[in-house]
């Protein structure tokens, strides 16, 4: 496994953001379990609002938001489910 792992959400002609292999379970845990929390708390929030008058713009850049988020920290436990085998 190469030692930095682009996030699946990077652009195909820039992987910019990376995920450090050889970082500590611990610290790949902990940067999962931020992105994974943020997220399901943005769809939580989305939960609670009436859908009437919100733009397509809006509801679009909220669930993208909640999508990257959930998306990175899948990655990172992948990163950490494969140390592990």
């Amino acid at each position: 496994m190469s030692q930095y792992i682009p996030f699946n959400t990077n652009h195909p002609d820039a992987q910019v953001t990376l995920i450090d292999s050889h970082a500590s379970v611990a610290s790949v845990l902990d940067c999962a379990y931020a992105r994974i929390k943020a997220g399901t708390d943005l769809l939580e929030s989305l939960t609670s609002v009436t859908i009437k008058g919100v733009e397509d713009g809006d509801l679009y850049r909220l669930t993208n938001a909640a999508y990257l988020l959930l998306r990175e920290g899948v990655d990172l436990l992948e990163v950490v489910r494969r140390g592990v085998e």
